[in-house]
């Protein structure tokens, strides 16, 4: 029976046959995806400027391409309207929803639905294409990205690559690091929550009904029916035929290797990392049904979230459609918001160092004195350099060398090390510390901030320069 499904991919397969792909995964499996995921690289090369025109509020576009996994990838850079060069701002990468592709004008649609409390005005919004598909705008037509399609597996590389891309950019330099989110629309909410597994650099992500398991028996149905009635491939049956029961019938891949495509565009076994989180699904959605939401949800209550990490909105009438969620704007807006409560970076306009790029703070874990996880980060500074790292109770700015200090008053050498071949630099930050010098801000209510002055060689205005600063408001 087998030789005969794999060299006949659309004769009518018997339901076991396709049971035995959807079988749940094993820890092994887990485990190779995870690894999967661990060794692919972050592409940061090929960056052009394609085109730079305005957006329906007179708002700065720039379409950008860069390299993915040797195929040019085109995005769109939208600048916040209320743009203040030098100063820091927000991100929200926009994950599309479809399967052909995006308009710049989808980020309109999106904006349309919210209050204005933060995103329209001060956030960049970063719209990749993702792979095989085209970006279009009103001003510069559209642009093909290279490569296969990956509906939500490369998809999530493309989007890392160019988050990198971008934050290398020195024209680009005012996008705040450390306040970077994901926003997404059923296949692009499966993209979105990925992103958000897969890359520590994406604090938070609003889901609008993203699928989160292609095992369900909903998505087995589909498959079921396109293999043994002709059902044409749409949505969801597209999404899996294409990626994992198609290959696997036809022989291009093994069984083991289409059960991996399916799982590891399947969220809902990875929540970890996943929050925090805000999940939107409509009850009368028929494309991706809420039996998707409920799962993920169930997953991350397992691991006990902290308060606020996980929020959820379902929706009796709404259905597959961004417009039919009646009231998700003003709280999808005020989660994203909520990206100025942590870590951020402040302080600027900041000088180049002489290898070209601006140093932006960044961090890892949190800013949580009874967690004291956190990782104070540089990215962008001048590779195989040295730095030193200063905290203090308040902020400054005051030229020093070819920079700024960003730190005021107060200012103690915390820690030094060196700056890696990629230009990283990181140093954990002991936020219980019972030094005198720092002991007496380090307390819940109050404020850390944290730069980097790093060794600049070659620089006219003396050999050092400086990163930005991040501001920690501490928490329990």
């Amino acid at each position: 029976m087998w030789v005969a499904l794999l060299a006949a991919p659309h004769a009518a397969a018997a339901p076991q046959a396709l049971s035995r792909l959807f079988v749940p995964p094993t820890p092994d499996e887990i485990e190779d995806v995870r690894d999967d995921w661990m060794a692919r690289t972050v592409d940061i090369d090929g960056f052009q400027l394609e085109a730079t025109g305005l957006g329906s509020a007179n708002e700065r576009v720039d379409i950008i391409s860069h390299l993915s996994g040797g195929n040019r990838h085109y995005a769109a850079v939208r600048f916040p309207l209320n743009y203040e060069p030098g100063m820091p701002h927000a991100a929200l990468i926009l994950c599309h929803g479809g399967l052909i592709g995006v308009s710049v004008d989808e980020a309109a649609n999106l904006l349309s639905t919210f209050p204005g409390q933060c995103v329209d005005d001060e956030y960049f919004i970063l719209i990749p294409s993702f792979r095989g598909e085209t970006l279009t705008s009103s001003f510069a037509g559209p642009f093909l990205s290279g490569g296969a399609k990956s509906y939500a597996d490369r998809d999530v590389d493309d989007a890392r690559s160019m988050l990198s891309t971008v934050l290398a950019q020195t024209e680009y330099s005012d996008i705040d690091d450390a306040r970077v989110a994901a926003w997404g629309i059923s296949r692009g909410g499966a993209a979105a929550m990925l992103l958000k597994v897969r890359d520590p650099r994406v604090r938070r992500v609003a889901d609008l009904f993203g699928f989160t398991d292609l095992s369900l028996p909903s998505v087995q149905a589909e498959a079921a029916d396109i293999v043994n009635n002709g059902a044409t491939p749409t949505g969801m049956g597209r999404v899996i035929y294409e990626a994992s029961v198609e290959p696997w019938l036809s022989g291009a891949m093994t069984l083991e290797e289409a059960r991996l495509a399916w799982i590891r565009r399947s969220v809902a076994w990875f929540p970890e990392g996943l929050a925090p989180i805000q999940v939107h699904h409509g009850l009368q959605d028929l494309a991706v049904e809420p039996a998707h939401s409920v799962l993920l949800l169930d997953r991350l209550s397992a691991l006990g979230p902290r308060p606020g990490d996980v929020e959820a909105f379902f929706y009796p009438n709404g259905a597959h459609g961004l417009n039919s969620l009646i009231g998700q704007g003003p709280r999808v807006e005020a989660f994203l918001c909520n990206l100025q409560l942590g870590p951020s970076g402040y302080c600027g306009p900041m000088t180049e160092s002489v290898s070209g790029g601006v140093a932006t703070a960044d961090y890892r874990g949190s800013n949580s004195v009874s967690r004291n996880d956190l990782l104070f980060v540089v990215n962008n500074a001048p590779a195989g350099s040295a730095g030193m790292v200063f905290l203090a109770p308040a902020p400054g700015y005051f030229p020093s060398g070819g920079g700024y200090v960003c730190v005021g008053g107060g200012a103690t050498r915390v820690g030094f090390g060196g700056i890696d071949a990629q230009g990283g630099f990181e140093l954990r930050i002991d936020l219980q510390s019972n030094h005198p010098a720092v002991s007496s801000f380090l307390t819940v209510g109050s404020s850390a901030y944290l730069q980097l002055v790093y060794r600049d060689l070659g620089n006219g205005n003396g050999n050092w320069n400086f990163s930005n600063g991040l501001v920690v408001p501490l928490v329990p």
